[in-house]
Formats: structure tokens, sequence, C-alpha cells
């Protein structure tokens, strides 16, 4: 498997390159229109915005992870009957909890992650067939 250099460590940046753009200006230098925008995109990613949209997005898993979802999902629906967690809700927990360790130390270790998961699926698109 191919060996994944960042462009940048985290141990090579500095604080302040490590802050996201809105953060690193003062309320001064923010527009009223830019701090609303900052505060409604982080309300939107960690999920605790009031009255949000929901839209609809097919994603693909592996089979073991989807198998893992619905033997939860089939566990919570027979202790809790019709007030259990669905399949959406778990998933949208497991974004929230990624993007939370994203915006954290560990953004370098995800982006690896990320990278090679890309790689494994372009290697299964151009598979060649028997």
């Amino acid at each position: 498997m191919a060996e994944f250099r960042p462009i940048m460590r985290d141990a090579q940046m500095s604080e302040e390159e490590r802050q996201p753009a809105t953060e690193k200006l003062s309320d001064e230098e923010l527009s009223p229109a830019a701090k609303e925008e900052a505060a409604l995109l982080k309300a939107t990613a960690y999920g605790t915005l009031p009255g949000r949209k929901y839209v609809a997005y097919t994603v693909k898993l592996p089979s073991e992870q989807l198998a893992a979802l619905q033997s939860i999902w089939l566990e919570l629906k027979r202790l809790y009957g019709t007030h259990s967690p669905d399949k959406s809700g778990m998933i949208q927990q497991a974004l929230a909890d990624w993007l939370k360790r994203w915006d954290g130390p560990d953004r370098q270790k995800l982006l690896n992650e990320l990278l090679e998961i890309r790689e494994d699926t372009r290697r299964r698109q151009y598979r060649k067939l028997p």
C-alpha cells in the first residue's frame, strides 16, 4: 500500500496556521454577515441548530459496516420498540463525532485514513473482471 505524505504535519504547523480563517480574525475584523455565517456553519456541523433542514444523501458502506449497523439497530428496536433510534440517527451521531475529531488534533490522522479509503475505492473501481 502506498504511503501518504501529508502536505504539512500538525507538528510543523504553528498554532495560527491550525486555526480556521474565521478564527484568526478578531470580532472587529469580521463583518456581521461573516459572523453569522461562521456561527451557522459551526452549529450545523455539530448538529446544534434548531429547526435545521435535512437532506437525503446516498452513501456506499462496506458490507460489514452495514451489517454491524443493522445488527445494532435490530437490538435497539428489540429493546425500545417504536421509540428506538433509527439508522439515520446513528449515522448522524457518528458523523457529528467525526466532525468534532476533524476540528481537533486528529485531523492529519483522519486525512490519512480518508486518503487510504479513497485509494482502496479507486483500486476496486479499476479492478479487471475475470
